[in-house]
């Protein structure tokens, strides 16, 4: 039984990319063309930030660029969060 797909090229999203220009030529050079992510370039193209926007308890600090999680900012927020 063949394997579906044949094969083609796959691509993880994120890269350390800082030039877009370069990234997107990257991304459209392969077979399978894939919507790059940078996180070298801005902290909100980071998969775990896109992830986690509007979840409740969620602590973000772009000038570290770190992402916690805070239980009694969860207990506070969890009232309000909506589905």
């Amino acid at each position: 039984m063949p394997i579906p797909g044949n094969l083609l090229t796959t691509a993880m999203a994120v890269m350390p990319h800082k030039d877009v220009d370069r990234a997107l030529q990257m991304a459209l050079s392969l077979d399978v063309p894939f919507w790059p992510q940078l996180p070298r370039l801005s902290y909100y193209e980071d998969m775990y930030v896109q992830a986690s926007e509007h979840f409740p308890g969620i602590v973000l600090d772009l000038e570290k660029r770190t992402l916690r999680f805070s239980m009694e900012k969860f207990i506070n927020e969890l009232v309000s969060f909506k589905r």
